[in-house]
């Protein structure tokens, strides 16, 4: 969110700095010219007097301020591309089949309770798998709590989100099966990128396994969250 307010207000300001320059490139373009042409001519008629030098200098320094916001225009027109432009691997925008939830509880890193349409649904987030912390036949694993914590650091209860579905809706249990996005954040991805996602695949819902991969990658490179080099607990990986 921060990111994108800035980069309005970048582009805003860039604009308006090329409108700027583009008004003072004009009025230095043709006193630069005038100043030039009437400087030469003068200065030939008058066979080189200080009237003719002074118009001359004058000349040249219009066209130079002509050259310069110029330049100036075309470095502020790059600018305003780059701030446009998404980036190398920026993540996307949540699509338009998505359907709008407001969270209710965190359950652990890879499951929350989300209020859907006046119901409270339970939603497994596809393609990860975070470390277990509440599962009531299995053991508390390394970083379980960690991950669950690391979940309710990047949404709270009553945070609008965005459910995108894959082929299968739910599961066995009745759990809802979904991409999870808060604002710009998806949250299945983050959760890899910090070395808490690990990828899984259950056919046939794939939409979301080649950018979870690439941010468990990341992860791995960083040495962050379960690959970490001071746990104090044996992590489960892959």
């Amino acid at each position: 969110m921060v990111d994108r307010y800035l980069k309005n207000a970048m582009r805003r300001n860039a604009r308006k700095a090329v409108r700027r320059s583009l008004r003072t490139a004009s009025r230095g373009g043709s006193g630069g010219v005038s100043g030039g042409v009437s400087g030469g001519v003068s200065g030939g008629v008058s066979g080189g007097g200080a009237a003719g030098r002074r118009r001359r200098r004058g000349g040249s320094q219009g066209l130079l301020w002509w050259l310069l916001g110029l330049v100036l225009v075309v470095l502020l027109g790059a600018l305003i591309s780059w701030i446009q432009s998404p980036g190398e691997g920026a993540a996307p925008s949540p699509s338009e089949d998505g359907e709008v939830a407001t969270l209710v509880r965190v359950v652990d890193g890879d499951t929350l309770v989300v209020e859907l349409d006046g119901q409270e649904e339970r939603v497994r987030l596809l393609n990860i798998d975070t470390p277990e912390s509440v599962h009531p036949h299995q053991p508390v694993e390394c970083l379980g709590p960690e991950s669950s914590a690391h979940m309710e650091s990047l949404v709270a209860p009553g945070d609008p989100l965005v459910l995108e579905f894959d082929h299968e809706r739910t599961d066995r249990y009745d759990r809802l099966l979904a991409g999870v996005w808060a604002d710009d954040v998806l949250l299945n991805v983050q959760m890899a990128r910090d070395g808490f996602g690990v990828p899984v695949h259950y056919p046939p819902n794939d939409r979301f396994l080649s950018s979870v991969e690439d941010a468990w990658s990341q992860a791995e490179d960083d040495g962050v969250g379960l690959f970490a080099d001071d746990l104090d607990c044996e992590p489960a990986l892959p």
